[in-house]
């Protein structure tokens, strides 16, 4: 009865194995039909990330850890030169190199870019990449002394002087505030075309902020919310963009209620990030039907950046070196966000992109409604004070 028992589950696990192995295949082959510019490589990692999407049975965290495993796997197979037909880290960042070489203003003057977290990785990257192109920038960092020595090296790498920095810190509504009011004072209005929500956290210790929120939520979503309701009247409303960093960790939570942002850590703090990273892929659709600014939420890939330093499994010697290799450089993470900036036509508003190509994003629930984006944008409002509700 044993062996008859073992035979029959381990014959049904198989088959459970086989069945979701043609059902991603296919499934891919169709994003792939649908949209033949995305490499088929691309459509397997988006339909396997929406596939964890339902697994709702697992806890968050576990597949926060699930998304970076086949992230990762998908940079060593596609990204690192170890197979025929991939690229390398070389090649990539040439990429970069190329898209903003191929940018062509139609003014000597593209705009002014509004930019938050630029003052290291990917955000650095970014930052370089639009005064090469020509774009003035406007940094909001918390740290005006170190942001002033990363000034001096954009202004050497490049040979534009057309970069300053003002305070900012998003775990303050009133510093976003008076960041908002300082921006305006150097940007007469429809002047910016770019606005860049970069700066995040990811995992850190708990910490409520000063407004009652814990930490992660307002700095990576409910901060970026507010400052681009109060910055979207000063952009330029015919060619003004404005995008907002997301996560493919966004695939690991379906539960969005609107309590979470006021809630302590359970197990660790992922669960924070990935709600708030969700949060903002769903709402870019919402923000997108109120303005004529085009909206977008970008992951720029699973980067090695300082974003990973509080997650304990990044920081262990034996295991750093491997990180360093199948993880994308900063510069490489730089080249969906610089797309989205420099390309002149990137398609439709309210969307969230990855590698380049827009992505689908999973079914939520928000106080147990099935995707009541509207019921969260009115949450998000009332949370950050604003009057667009």
């Amino acid at each position: 009865m044993l062996l008859l028992f073992a035979t029959f589950s381990i014959t049904f696990i198989i088959y459970l194995f086989i069945y979701n192995i043609q059902k991603i295949r296919d499934a891919s082959r169709k994003l792939n039909s649908i949209d033949p510019s995305k490499p088929i490589a691309q459509c397997y990692l988006e339909t396997i990330n929406m596939e964890c999407s339902q697994w709702t049975w697992m806890p968050v965290f576990i597949r926060v850890y699930l998304v970076g495993m086949f992230e990762t796997a998908y940079i060593v197979i596609h990204k690192r030169g170890l197979f025929k037909g991939s690229t390398t880290r070389l090649s990539n960042e040439k990429c970069v190199d190329d898209l903003i070489q191929s940018y062509k203003a139609k003014e000597d003057y593209p705009g002014l870019a509004v930019f938050t977290g630029g003052d290291s990785g990917i955000g650095f990257h970014i930052c370089k990449g639009l005064l090469l192109a020509g774009f003035h920038l406007i940094i909001g960092t918390r740290s005006i002394e170190s942001c002033h020595s990363v000034i001096t090296e954009l202004k050497k790498s490049t040979g534009s002087d057309k970069v300053c920095c003002l305070e900012l810190d998003l775990s303050s509504f009133r510093s976003v505030k008076k960041f908002v009011k300082q921006v305006k004072l150097k940007a007469p209005k429809r002047d910016i075309r770019l606005l860049i929500n970069n700066a995040g956290i990811m995992n850190i210790p708990y910490k409520m902020t000063e407004d009652n929120y814990e930490s992660q939520c307002q700095i990576n979503y409910l901060s970026p919310i507010l400052l681009t309701e109060l910055l979207l009247p000063w952009m330029n409303q015919s060619t003004g963009r404005v995008l907002f960093a997301s996560s493919s960790t966004l695939y690991a939570i379906n539960n969005l209620n609107t309590t979470f942002p006021y809630e302590k850590y359970k197990l660790d703090g992922l669960s924070h990030y990935a709600y708030s990273k969700s949060c903002i892929s769903h709402l870019v659709k919402k923000l997108a039907e109120t303005t004529p600014v085009k909206i977008f939420a970008y992951h720029p890939g699973t980067v090695r950046t300082k974003l990973f330093e509080h997650t304990t499994v990044f920081s262990l010697p034996i295991v750093s070196k491997i990180f360093d290799f199948i993880m994308l450089t900063p510069k490489e993470g730089s080249q969906t966000p610089l797309y989205l900036c420099l390309m002149e036509k990137v398609g439709k508003s309210g969307t969230y992109w990855a590698n380049e190509h827009v992505q689908q994003t999973p079914p939520i629930f928000v106080n147990e409604k099935r995707d009541d984006i509207e019921g969260l944008w009115r949450d998000t409002m009332m949370k950050c004070g604003s009057k667009s509700q």
